[in-house]
């Protein structure tokens, strides 16, 4: 059984040449995007619009409610069965998407660490009155590779990385660095879109702006009236709780674009870094002209009977 893992930072094209691969190749795409599991939550997350998924079918999208944790373990295993029914019938599945830790449990599955229930509790209740920045310095000496993983406004993670750390005396980053070896017989080709720094600045800063434009903010103003809570998992997704902090203040900051494509840019870096430990991919680099050509190329040579692809960068 044989699937395309698109992976990358945000604004690299990941979609655009899933949805244009499982077109030609009579495909379909999984999403792997943690924040795109929410319903309501489409503007801002580059969610697939209808017309796209009419076109060509998407999966493990829209499939959790705003107040829902959705964890790395439970996406991959939405994951693997969508891949499954999908070989099923047929077709190729083409993944894509820019949560990091998501392909890596998908691929080689997470060390299982579970806290009993008590000791949470007893951990979470030393987190009481403690702001989220503070626990994030707190993260970022215990475990400065985890902390530069995730944004300092991330509470949900960083409350988690620290639980794992107090509970195991092991920095979070080691522990999801222990991949077990698992079987599996889905064979994955591994393509991690890329481009320059500079440039990719300049994408994530136009990106950032044609979802304004698409009315970003009055769609997280109406999944507020809708009791959508601030704190809520779904409202950590990117720039979600940037404006809606915003939106709380009742007056939108000229810098408030700006605000959200740095704090992007950020996250765009701490993509790059996740991926460069992924084993066996091929790095393409959206910024030369026949990128598009290669990538199909790569996927040609999978699928063909013999399979196979060149050497990894």
């Amino acid at each position: 059984m044989r699937a395309i893992a698109i992976m990358g930072a945000t604004a690299t094209g990941k979609s655009s040449l899933a949805i244009q691969l499982a077109f030609e190749q009579g495909g379909e795409v999984v999403s792997m995007d943690s924040r795109q599991v929410y319903r309501g939550f489409d503007i801002g997350t580059g969610k697939v619009t209808r017309d796209e998924q009419a076109l060509v079918p998407h999966h493990v999208i829209d499939v959790a409610e705003p107040s829902d944790v959705w964890s790395a373990g439970k996406h991959a295993t939405a994951a693997e069965a969508a891949v499954r029914e999908i070989d099923s019938r047929g077709k190729v599945a083409i993944l894509a998407g820019g949560t990091g830790l998501y392909f890596r449990a998908l691929f080689g599955g997470l060390v299982d660490v579970s806290i009993p229930a008590d000791e949470v509790a007893r951990i979470r209740a030393t987190f009481d009155g403690v702001g989220t920045e503070e626990l994030y310095v707190r993260l970022r000496d215990a475990d400065p590779i985890r902390a530069n993983e995730l944004s300092a406004n991330d509470r949900v993670r960083i409350t988690r990385a620290l639980e794992l750390f107090i509970h195991t005396g092991l920095p979070a980053s080691e522990l999801y660095a222990r991949q077990p070896e698992r079987e599996t017989d889905i064979d994955y080709l591994k393509l991690v879109l890329s481009c320059p720094r500079e440039l990719l600045r300049v994408r994530i800063a136009q990106r950032t702006k044609a979802l304004f434009d698409a009315g970003w903010v009055d769609e997280v103003s109406r999944l507020l009236r809708a009791g959508i809570s601030e704190v809520s998992p779904a409202m950590n997704s990117l720039g979600y709780r940037t404006i809606a902090s915003a939106l709380r203040g009742g007056m939108l900051s000229p810098s408030l674009v700006d605000d959200v494509v740095t704090e992007t840019q950020q996250y765009a870096k701490r993509q790059e870094t996740f991926f460069r430990s992924e084993r066996d991919a091929v790095w393409i680099d959206v910024s030369e002209e026949a990128w598009e050509s290669r990538a199909r190329q790569l996927v040609g040579e999978f699928l063909r009977p013999e399979g196979g692809v060149g050497d990894a960068e």
